[in-house]
């Protein structure tokens, strides 16, 4: 039986075999003329082909990564099948509304842990399963190419306002003579606010969807409110205003490079890499606006190498300029003043989440229709730490 390993290696090296075989010869004839409709058609094809293989590797991963979780928890925790008794009971009474108060999941740093309230029916701590947990909390990571770049995630146990310092220059050395009083430029600093805003969904569900016990309706609910709120998340994380709402992170980009048309050049991109500053580079990424992918795969280099490189190893992004690129939604495809190409170092933008992902369910909410309201919340931010850690590229004003 092939493993969900060895899918992923075979996908990705028929990605890679495909566009050097289609992909790159258009990218050939785009760089000395234009497209006729044929081939143009063609281009959008392979485009779509390249970018449905990737989001199927994406599916893989995330199913693999699911399955080494779920074996890891219960080799921790002993016995499958007094487990899965224990679990079931557990899940059916939040479900069913024989377990008040609902449930509380915890963020750490380094993932997520999984853990109901002391107000459990049974034991007061067991464990939520991993299968329903990673449909919950999966999408938050999944929909945000933000967190998937590297952004540092913070926890705090309440949701106050935190003022820290941010870095806005770090200042100069300069040399002296001797016995001269020392030279030199202070570092200047700014202040930035990480605050709580609340994002949240309510799925309403028949009753008799709950009581049918051959429906999975733990995953289904958890499935639509983790996607919901994962979407939320991801687009505040990216192009959040500020106002009311998180800045995201190409709000507080400032632009390291204004194009002279709506989408970058190969000047373009090394100029935008070179604004960014040395020590920030070394761990720096791209985040790329899904419209600007298509554009950029035509760009070849001065040595005659395409800057776009495809992943052909699991679990490893897609490279521009030898960096890593990430794929977003939510930026603004290339156009007049848009900011359609971010470059740095992501872990300067810090994401907070307050304590716990809330999961409630009420049976009087929708009591004249007989329907049972399922709740999840997540009180979250993010700020950049460091104004020059972050450039964007941004097309003809």
């Amino acid at each position: 039986m092939t493993t969900t390993r060895e899918n992923i290696d075979r996908l990705l090296a028929e990605r890679a075999r495909d566009w050097e075989a289609t992909g790159k010869p258009l990218a050939d004839i785009a760089a000395t003329r234009e497209f006729n409709a044929e081939e143009g058609q063609t281009w959008a094809r392979v485009n779509a082909a390249f970018d449905a293989a990737s989001a199927r590797i994406k599916t893989l991963e995330l199913s693999e990564d699911q399955e080494r979780q779920i074996a890891e928890f219960r080799e921790s925790v002993g016995s499958d099948d007094a487990l899965s008794s224990a679990i079931a009971t557990e899940i059916r009474a939040v479900l069913l509304g024989d377990q008040r108060g609902g449930a509380d999941f915890a963020f750490t740093t380094r993932e997520f842990k999984r853990a109901l309230t002391s107000t459990t029916a049974a034991s007061g701590g067991n464990t939520l399963p991993a299968t329903f947990w990673a449909e919950l909390i999966r999408p938050l990571r999944d929909f945000s190419s933000i967190l998937q770049a590297g952004a540092t995630i913070i926890t705090t146990a309440s949701g106050e306002e935190i003022t820290m310092p941010s870095l806005a220059s770090a200042g100069a050395a300069a040399q002296t003579a001797e016995s001269v009083a020392l030279g030199g430029t202070d570092p200047t600093f700014g202040k930035a606010s990480l605050k709580s805003y609340k994002l949240g969904e309510v799925v309403l569900a028949p009753r008799e969807l709950i009581e049918d016990s051959a429906v999975d309706i733990e995953s289904l609910i958890a499935t639509l409110i983790g996607e919901n709120i994962g979407v939320l998340l991801g687009q505040r994380l990216a192009v959040g205003t500020g106002t009311g709402q998180t800045a995201g992170l190409a709000t507080a980009a400032t632009t390291g490079k204004t194009g002279a048309a709506y989408a970058a050049t190969f000047d373009d991109l090394i100029d935008l890499f070179f604004s960014v500053g040395a020590p920030y580079r070394t761990r720096a990424s791209f985040i790329v606006a899904d419209q600007a992918f298509a554009s950029l795969r035509k760009i070849k280099g001065s040595d005659g190498q395409y800057v776009w490189q495809p992943s052909v190893q699991q679990g490893q992004p897609d490279l521009i300029l030898g960096k890593p690129a990430f794929a977003d939604a939510n930026l603004a495809a290339p156009t007049n003043g848009a900011k359609s190409v971010l470059f740095g170092d992501v872990s300067k933008y810090w994401v907070r989440y307050v304590n716990t992902l809330r999961f409630e369910r009420s049976d009087h909410a929708a009591f004249s229709t007989d329907q049972v309201a399922f709740k999840g919340t997540l009180r979250a931010d993010g700020v950049l730490t460091e104004a020059s850690a972050v450039k964007a590229f941004a097309g003809l004003a």
